[in-house]
């Protein structure tokens, strides 16, 4: 990170003016084919500002992206909620539909950046699911593996099929979820990881 405080109003308001001018350009152009120039050009900054806030343009673009899928998710499953099974992977799913439409639109669908987005979505899911499965921290050591293996397993899924839906969006997004969700449930029982009131 940069040198400035995160927590400080001017340092948010000048990231805000620079991640703006970021996702317009990659509207725009190809993530490799942009410069730190072209990104401060844009948001009418200084090009020494920007190492105040960011290592590199890889960090911007790792920090924007998951600024935008917190926003999304948190819209969805504001911190503090307490959601498991059912009620909560169709809240997941809702907030990466939201979001894969939305950066797909933004990004104009640079493949360049398929694998950014999906390696951050991956991983914020995993820290949601894993967060929700509350009795993970008093396992022991093999039980906990395991149910990491079923947060990577939740997660992966529900972004691969998302990703699917979002290429062709035949049906809207709640009544692609509702499809999906009991095969997802199903596969998830079979794990034996599910109580009677379907809580993991």
């Amino acid at each position: 990170m940069g040198l400035v405080n995160p927590n400080d109003p001017r340092a948010k308001r000048t990231r805000k003016y620079i991640q703006k001018a970021f996702t317009d350009l990659l509207a725009e152009m190809d993530f490799e084919d942009l410069s730190i120039q072209d990104i401060m050009d844009r948001a009418e900054l200084n090009r020494a500002t920007f190492y105040n806030h960011y290592q590199d343009k890889y960090e911007l673009l790792e920090l924007t992206m998951s600024g935008a899928f917190t926003e999304t998710l948190s819209a969805r499953i504001p911190p503090g909620t307490r959601m498991q099974g059912t009620e909560l992977l169709r809240n997941l799913m809702l907030a990466v539909c939201e979001w894969q439409i939305e950066m797909t639109k933004q990004l104009n669908a640079r493949r360049t950046l398929s694998q950014a987005m999906e390696d951050n979505a991956k991983q914020q899911l995993y820290n949601v699911i894993l967060s929700c499965m509350e009795h993970v921290k008093d396992l022991p050591a093999e039980e906990r593996r395991k149910t990491e293996w079923v947060a990577t397993m939740i997660s992966w899924s529900i972004y691969g099929v998302v990703v699917k839906w979002c290429q062709r969006q035949e049906e809207p997004a709640e009544q692609f979820i509702e499809h999906v969700l009991p095969f997802l449930m199903s596969n998830l029982r079979t794990l034996d990881l599910h109580d009677s009131k379907e809580e993991f």
